[in-house]
């Protein structure tokens, strides 16, 4: 009876530390899940996203995405500034070409990285993800927009999707895959996801804290508040292609 007993407490001795075993790897799992960074639209979900959003078929939407990249990477690598209509513009600052990548203080210590790319979201853009602008910001970044030394537009990226190989897109295709392209990656950054493409770069929305600002024309200290911006990180690729 007693030996019955010794039993029976073995184990429940045992049960209980498995069971403490797998609830502990369970709340890791969960606390690694709930502490990491933003999920990452990649790829092939953009494609399928852009697919869906402007009933273009998957061979269409990769081609167009495709497209996208090679003109904007070829653009940049050149030099020159390269917008896509109705999402953003993008550019490569005096910084690089002059060899500083790095924001430094005033004695000369590296404080911030900087993406050797900077990005400007297109007014329609930015209104769609809820940013608020003032009217010379909002006017400053159409600009950019409009006049991009390369504008990736419909007729554009019909042209971009043409090769040997295949005929490529329709102006008319090209037009929707673009507006897919902007509502799919709007859809993406307002869940807080980023969007990422290997090689080129990734978006995503950060908050800029309040600063203060100096007028560089008056010299005058101006109080500017907390706001959330699109960021953009080049990727290797496109960091080694630009510098």
């Amino acid at each position: 009876m007693n030996t019955d007993t010794s039993a029976e407490n073995g184990l429940s001795r045992r049960n209980v530390l498995v069971r403490g075993a797998v609830l502990s790897t369970c709340l890791g799992l969960g606390l690694a899940t709930s502490t990491g960074g933003a999920a990452a639209m990649n790829k092939a979900e953009l494609i399928e996203a852009m697919a869906s959003e402007a009933r273009l078929s998957g061979d269409d939407a990769q081609a167009a995405v495709d497209g996208i990249v090679r003109a904007a990477t070829a653009a940049l690598a050149g030099g020159e500034s390269v917008a896509v209509a109705g999402f953003g513009s993008f550019s490569v600052p005096k910084r690089v070409s002059q060899g500083r990548v790095n924001v430094f203080d005033g004695k000369g210590n590296d404080v911030v990285e900087r993406s050797p790319v900077d990005f400007d979201a297109c007014p329609e853009f930015a209104a769609a993800l809820g940013l608020v602008r003032g009217e010379g910001r909002r006017a400053e970044a159409g600009s950019r927009c409009r006049k991009a030394d390369v504008v990736i537009d419909a007729e554009r990226l019909a042209r971009e999707t043409r090769s040997e190989r295949r005929e490529g897109l329709s102006k008319a295709d090209a037009k929707k895959a673009l507006e897919g392209f902007s509502v799919a990656a709007t859809k993406a950054l307002k869940k807080g996801d980023r969007l990422s493409l290997i090689g080129f770069g990734s978006v995503s929305i950060s908050k800029r804290s309040a600063r203060t600002g100096r007028n560089p024309q008056t010299g005058k200290e101006s109080a500017r508040g907390a706001k959330r911006v699109v960021k953009f990180k080049a990727g290797a690729e496109l960091s080694k292609a630009v510098n």
